[in-house]
């Protein structure tokens, strides 16, 4: 029987600041959608149109269309929901949460729904934004662990199924992110210098302070090393974390330490057939979704020893475990595995472990637990 999804989530997979959440969703729902009716209720973003269909998601897109912000569509979207849980009806309101919830159990606690939440972040709101959004986003998680008790969730690693359960959570499911198939026709060509990439959004949850602090150690031991920095900065980042992003900037060239900003998936996967080894300092992960897509071209992984990374990282095999919060500590290990022999030794276990995360793996698990 053909079944009505709606779906909310403050970015679609199109959105120019979408991430791993919207990854998830669009491989796991363009999938659904083959068979049943995928709505999705989104924001707005400059160039973009109000409604179109894109694998199988057909999108609505909110608010603004020149000044959409993560506040605002948080403020409208939850509302203006009324209006399309009317006209579309859906059997299920699938409420994607990445960062903040949306409230829905306390606005519509009669629609059948499912949850799905990405990471929680605590305390570390505050490595990450400016004090005041980081208080609020502190407030927020809190509200849902408290309002979102009775719901079904889903989570993407075991850590998160605990903390919930913790809290007092009975219907928790874990189900794991993929990983596309077209990362493991890479094959490694490494580069001709020893090159460490970073690849993320430049906030301090993902630790690009702690990265940074390693170049002069590395650069003393490996004079010829270079770090290659992918990813958007952030816009509710710190004053301190911006005074350090603009010291490295500054004080080193672009053969030393390169800036790319956002990269297109077709450039991401340049960079993961030439740099010999990834980095994931973390302070705190759902899971690692790019150390699978590292993992998967073969590219050994160093990541924080923090939770989430305990779980996406073989320790020893498919990656290390370090502490990133020691600066000498992490550039000890970078300096370590900045060895091509050793690296290529470690290709073929990384792929191993990275095909085990397949996107049609997940998409079975989400479709067995909406009941489609």
């Amino acid at each position: 029987m053909r079944k009505t999804i709606l779906i909310i989530n403050k970015f679609c997979p199109l959105h120019p600041k979408s991430g791993g959440a919207e990854k998830n969703l669009l491989e796991i729902f363009s999938r659904i959608g083959e068979r049943h009716n995928v709505y999705l209720l989104t924001a707005m973003f400059p160039g973009a149109k109000r409604e179109e269909i894109y694998r199988n998601i057909h999108i609505y897109r909110l608010g603004n269309p020149d000044s959409e912000n993560v506040i605002r569509i948080h403020l409208l979207l939850p509302f203006l929901l009324k209006n399309y849980l009317k006209t579309v009806k859906p059997d299920i309101l699938f409420e994607d949460i990445s960062v903040l919830p949306f409230f829905t159990p306390l606005l519509y606690p009669k629609q059948n729904k499912a949850v799905m939440i990405h990471a929680f972040n605590r305390k570390y709101f505050f490595k990450s934004q400016r004090f005041f959004f980081a208080l609020i986003a502190y407030i927020v998680e809190t509200l849902f662990l408290l309002f979102y008790r009775r719901e079904k969730v889903i989570v993407i690693s075991e850590w998160m199924k605990q903390e919930l359960l913790k809290w007092g959570f009975e219907n928790v499911h874990k189900v794991l992110n993929g990983v596309d198939d077209d990362l493991f026709l890479i094959r490694k060509e490494y580069a001709p210098k020893p090159t460490v990439l970073f690849l993320g959004r430049l906030e301090g949850r993902k630790g690009i302070d702690l990265f940074l602090k390693t170049f002069p150690f590395v650069k003393e031991k490996i004079p010829a090393v270079k770090y290659i920095i992918a990813g958007r900065e952030f816009s509710f980042g710190s004053s301190r974390l911006n005074a350090i992003l603009n010291k490295y900037k500054e004080n080193y060239s672009s053969e030393e330490i390169k800036f790319l900003g956002y990269v297109s998936e077709e450039k991401k996967q340049e960079l993961f057939k030439s740099v010999w080894l990834c980095v994931v300092p973390s302070r705190i992960e759902g899971y690692g979704i790019s150390v699978l897509e590292a993992n998967a071209t073969g590219m050994f992984v160093i990541a924080n020893d923090v939770k989430g990374l305990k779980e996406s990282v073989i320790d020893g095999e498919t990656g290390i475990l370090a502490n990133c919060y020691d600066s000498e500590v992490f550039a000890q290990k970078i300096v370590e595995w900045l060895d091509k022999e050793k690296l290529q030794n470690k290709e073929s276990v990384c792929r191993q472990w990275a095909i085990k995360h397949g996107w049609q793996k997940s998409f079975q698990e989400i479709q067995s637990l909406l009941s489609l």
